[in-house]
């Protein structure tokens, strides 16, 4: 009689594949990049004051963000990681696990080399993470530029079978244009720090789209603004600005110990930005939402604190900016004639 031989242990795979980065600083490489305070923020009115602390890891379900300020920490922290894993009869996938360093302004680190079981990890200048681009560059240039492509490619398949079935109305086409076109090109736009060339990308496709869409050719010369209103739909800018202070509010209702509203209010603990034109930033990028929106900046965190006062003075103030963005495309398309 056989007896049944036990087969061999496999080896499992642990789904997680964790990224580990040096964040952007301004200072020299072993300055300690992730770390953030409250000192110093009395215009935000800060609810997270005199508190130093260092940006933890940000796990999701099957990945796992690992910032790090110096090429040590970043070895520490894949060894342990790996001694971890090995406890539960568990490997890290080198093939999937590769580093970002983010550079300061003005120099180039140098190669960092992080090893797990004798393979070095790749290093990469960008990187996938929950949908959005991480780059060595801390912009959301090539974040923009891969939405764009995803919208495009969403906008593909449903050519046929919506935007070109004459048995479908021009209604219909255009509620499924912003069903899953538009959320597919400004997926997670609340958390973007913008540049005017960026918004200008994000508002051509959008004009290309709904000009295939209406069937109005080049030859008609029709305006953005006739077009925004003949599909009744709000221009790129005008949504991010909504989904951006939605974002905001709902933050600054989160409790004082969440990540999102830390770093909202945080800083670097050490260190200045370069001078002449430095990165925007989210803060900045925020105050200026709050200015064309005439939502009132010192007391705008109080307004906030009530989900549905913050919801109409954020419908108000969009629809306002919209209405004034739309006059001053009339009146420049007008001085050029």
């Amino acid at each position: 009689m056989a007896v049944a031989q036990p087969r061999p242990p496999k080896t499992i795979y642990p789904a997680t594949c964790f990224l580990s980065f040096v964040l952007y600083t301004s200072l020299h490489p072993s300055s300690p990049v992730a770390t953030v305070t409250g000192v110093g923020l009395e215009r935000w009115k800060s609810p997270v004051r005199d508190c130093t602390r260092a940006t933890p890891d940000l796990p999701t379900a099957d990945d796992n963000a690992t910032p790090g300020q110096t090429a040590e920490d970043l070895q520490r922290t894949a060894t342990t990681y790996n001694t971890i894993y090995e406890r539960f009869g568990m490997q890290v996938n080198t093939d999937k696990t590769k580093e970002l360093i983010q550079h300061p302004p003005g120099q180039i680190l140098p190669n960092i080399n992080t090893t797990i079981n004798e393979h070095t990890l790749e290093e990469v200048e960008q990187f996938s993470y929950l949908g959005s681009i991480l780059t060595s560059t801390p912009t959301c240039k090539k974040d923009v530029e891969n939405r764009i492509r995803a919208a495009h490619s969403a906008y593909g398949r449903l050519s046929c079978r919506v935007f070109n079935n004459h048995a479908l109305t021009m209604a219909t086409k255009i509620m499924v244009f912003q069903a899953i076109v538009l959320s597919t090109l400004l997926y997670a736009c609340e958390t973007w720090t913008l540049y005017r060339s960026d918004i200008q990308s994000l508002e051509r496709f959008q004009q290309y789209k709904l000009r295939q869409i209406l069937k109005i050719p080049w030859e008609s010369h029709t305006t953005n603004v006739a077009v925004l209103n003949q599909a009744s739909v709000t221009s790129v800018e005008a949504t991010i600005i909504h989904h951006r202070l939605r974002w905001a509010g709902h933050v600054q209702r989160m409790e004082p110990f969440r990540l999102p509203i830390i770093m909202l209010y945080g800083e670097l603990a050490n260190g200045t930005r370069p001078r002449g034109a430095p990165k925007l930033r989210y803060k900045d990028q925020l105050k200026r939402t709050l200015a064309l929106t005439k939502i009132d900046p010192s007391s705008w965190e109080q307004t906030a604190r009530d989900r549905a006062t913050w919801r109409r003075a954020v419908h108000h103030g969009t629809t306002a900016f919209e209405e004034k963005r739309k006059e001053n495309e009339e009146a420049k398309r007008r001085r050029r004639e």
